[in-house]
């Protein structure tokens, strides 16, 4: 039986895998909450990978990763909600602005425009791919969680 950690390692490592094959295979370039997404799973990462070398307790490894989970699927339902504008997303989110930085000007002047946080630019089954991140993160959570506390205490 696959362990906790390992589960946790192999969920972020697909989610993250998946954007970045998104990203540069696909040529769909990530906006500021797209990148925001991403962190939460490197720290899944950081936490199954802590979990198996170090064998820690299954319930501290259940609860560190249900936070990482579910703080991508909270970012996920908040850049959701700004791609259907029922609000309206970060400063970061704008796209074209005026350029603060030199590599900002020279990305702007080669045609190269930032990724807006409102546009949705692939959709599955009536879903952005932010939508998606929140039905895959909030179901890891909840796996997570399931998991590390349907039998308490022990080792892993």
């Amino acid at each position: 039986m696959v362990g906790l950690p390992v589960l946790i390692l192999l969920a972020s490592g697909l989610a993250l895998a998946t954007a970045l094959v998104a990203q540069y295979v696909f040529g769909l370039d990530p906006c500021a909450l797209c990148v925001w997404q991403r962190w939460p799973y490197v720290a899944a990462l950081g936490i199954g990978l802590l979990g198996w070398v170090f064998r820690l307790p299954v319930w501290l490894v259940a609860l560190a990763g249900f936070a990482a989970f579910a703080a991508t699927a909270g970012v996920g339902m908040f850049h959701a909600g700004v791609e259907q504008g029922w609000w309206q997303g970060l400063a970061t989110c704008a796209g074209a602005d005026t350029p603060d930085t030199v590599e900002a000007l020279r990305a702007q002047l080669m045609g190269k425009q930032p990724a807006r946080c409102d546009a949705i630019p692939f959709s599955f089954l009536g879903l952005s791919i932010a939508g998606w991140n929140v039905v895959y993160a909030g179901g890891m959570a909840l796996l997570t969680l399931y998991l590390g506390f349907r039998r308490r205490g022990g080792r892993i």
